[in-house]
């Protein structure tokens, strides 16, 4: 039996020596909600002592108090104002930890924050648990806080007055009906601009240019059918120029169409740019080749260059 209570005793020991050096502070019991308070926890160390504490990072979760003075079931929040911080403070035969919170509630009522667990030489230890109430104003020493009650005297009926109307509180829902109808206003013009503008016949230039960007929008490289996105892009090509020279270059080589194109009197280097693209076609189609996506967006780029460059200049709807 002795031994059972000297190993109780043992067990017991390092809670106690150490529930002497564990220090929970709070800078005041009483606050109003919002605002802030400081949580000191404070324990004296011998020098050799090893500490691990785990800090909260954005809240600390309390418990409120119910009428009977038992805890409630449901947690409450304290938001930390700052980061949590503490700090070493070294004497000769003996270390000091402190760590401290700054938070604050936003509800009224009388709330347990639980004390914190801390690690000391691989020993579990807790801080005493706070108090701590808040409410909605100051609270007068010897006077308790009740309800509010209300009592209303009924006013006569005033007869309304346009000017009374705007000057009280309305005018803001008057300035956001005439906004709204500025902004529908101005969008039913935009867009009827637009729609005039949309009137206005495509030339050959814009109408090549537009059916090389739908090419590209349909991304065929990622279905397998690159061979396919070519044909239709060396078709769109050379569409374009045997619509603008008005030559046939539909069933030509790519040979043929240099000899064509140049008799045409076209700049070398244009020439040089459509033959390295009807190239690249070629490659694809017949040596399957298979380019980056990269390149396969330089070439259609280099076809819009070629219909941009090889286009006359347009006056309003003059192609």
């Amino acid at each position: 039996m002795i031994r059972y209570l000297l190993y109780g005793m043992l067990a017991v020991l390092p809670g106690v020596l150490f529930g002497q050096k564990l220090k929970s502070e709070v800078s005041e019991d009483q606050l109003m909600i919002g605002q802030a308070v400081t949580l000191t926890y404070s324990v004296i160390l011998e020098i050799d002592d090893s500490l691990i504490f785990i800090p909260k990072t954005e809240v600390i979760e309390a418990r409120a108090t119910t009428e009977d003075g038992s805890l409630s079931s449901e947690g409450v929040d304290f938001e930390m104002f700052d980061t949590f911080k503490d700090t070493f403070i070294i004497e000769k035969n003996y270390k000091s930890w402190i760590g401290e919170y700054v938070v604050t509630a936003w509800d009224s009522g009388v709330y347990i924050l639980p004390g914190p667990a801390i690690i000391i030489n691989d020993s579990t230890y807790f801080f005493k648990d706070l108090e701590v109430s808040t409410h909605l104003v100051d609270q007068v020493k010897g006077v308790d806080l009740y309800d509010i009650k209300e009592n209303y005297a009924e006013l006569p009926p005033r007869p309304f007055s346009m000017v009374r109307f705007l000057n009280e509180k309305w005018w803001w829902i008057l300035i956001a009906v005439l906004l709204i109808g500025l902004i529908l206003f101005l969008k039913f013009r935009k867009k009827k601009g637009k729609e005039v503008f949309e009137q206005r016949p495509m030339t050959l230039k814009e109408k090549t240019i537009k059916k090389i960007e739908v090419l590209d929008d349909k991304k065929l490289w990622e279905h397998d059918q690159l061979k396919e996105h070519f044909v239709e892009l060396s078709y769109i090509l050379r569409t374009y120029l045997t619509k603008r020279y008005k030559i046939s270059l539909l069933e030509k080589t790519t040979y043929e169409t240099t000899l064509l194109l140049t008799k045409k009197g076209l700049n070398e280097d244009t020439v040089n740019v459509i033959v390295r693209i009807l190239s690249q076609a070629d490659m694809v189609k017949f040596a399957k080749s298979k380019p980056e996506i990269i390149a396969v967006l330089r070439v259609s780029t280099l076809a819009k260059q070629v219909v941009a460059e090889t286009s006359p200049l347009e006056f309003g709807n003059v192609e």
